[in-house]
């Protein structure tokens, strides 16, 4: 095993043909595992080189369950039956309690965000440019993932989250630790005119995370966007833990749907796991 410390507070760990990423500060690994998935190691082939986990991008499922098998003996934890969300860029969270946890590797259905309370179910969302969002609130001991592209971040998404962990399980946001992970970053997003307008009517704050690119599109900041809305609601600023890596910079780690993918197919899929362990 290997391991080496990336940007910000990522640490790297290549193990078992494979390689993921961890971040210490956000809870202590006896309670909490959780891990970023990358494309190094793997056996997905062509435009989805390397360890894809996503059975939705047109690759062949044999490999896909050979990747999820990898990743599962490389992290000492079963994600072949971590349970799924249908991603639609909602602003749904899905409260899971002990007495609502299905089968293992059955979709909780759309939604963009789960929290539990709930010792040994793995949690799982799947992303290649959009934010993944991750929550552990040591008091609680409760959990959470949420999925944030621009029309998820514009509807509160990881906000909205954290006030369901508040709402269903007594959590206080000032406990919270929460991690904005790897997304495509500021240097590399443009969106148009109109994204930006429609973060100007809900945000007033929304010129500071935006900048000026070329050809009348603008750069929008992602991972700040959702960092504010967090600390609005109660997140302290100590314990937001920001990634600063951008998955269209390190295409060597990561997939991107804005890099890589076409009119003939989508890129591949990182998986965001989470376990409350005791």
């Amino acid at each position: 095993m290997a391991t080496a410390k990336l940007a910000g507070e990522a640490v790297r760990e290549d193990r078992g043909g494979c390689s993921f990423l961890t971040f210490p500060r956000l809870g202590d690994p006896k309670v909490l595992t959780h891990f970023v998935s990358t494309r190094s190691g793997g056996v997905s082939l062509g435009k989805l080189e390397g360890l894809n986990v996503s059975f939705k991008v047109g690759d062949d499922p044999v490999r896909v369950r050979e990747n999820r098998e990898l990743l599962s003996r490389a992290v000492g934890m079963d994600i072949t039956s971590a349970l799924t969300l249908d991603q639609v860029h909602s602003d749904k969270v899905v409260v899971l309690r002990a007495g609502d946890v299905p089968k293992g590797g059955e979709s909780l259905g759309e939604a963009d965000a789960v929290i539990t309370d709930h010792k040994g179910v793995t949690l799982q969302v799947l992303v290649a440019d959009c934010l993944p969002v991750l929550f552990y609130d040591p008091v609680r001991r409760v959990a959470g993932l949420a999925h944030a592209g621009w029309r998820g971040t514009l509807s509160h998404i990881a906000a909205k989250a954290l006030l369901a962990m508040q709402e269903a399980f007594g959590t206080q946001p000032a406990d919270v630790k929460a991690l904005l992970g790897p997304c495509i970053g500021p240097c590399c997003y443009e969106v148009g005119q109109d994204v930006k307008k429609e973060f100007e009517g809900v945000f007033p704050w929304a010129s500071e995370v935006f900048e000026r690119s070329l050809g009348g599109a603008w750069k929008l900041d992602l991972a700040s966007a959702n960092g504010r809305q967090l600390i609005e609601v109660g997140l302290r600023e100590v314990n937001l833990i920001r990634s600063g890596l951008c998955t269209v910079d390190h295409l060597d780690l990561f997939y991107s749907h804005r890099a890589e993918a076409t009119p003939q197919g989508p890129t591949g899929r990182l998986g965001i796991f989470m376990r409350l362990n005791e």
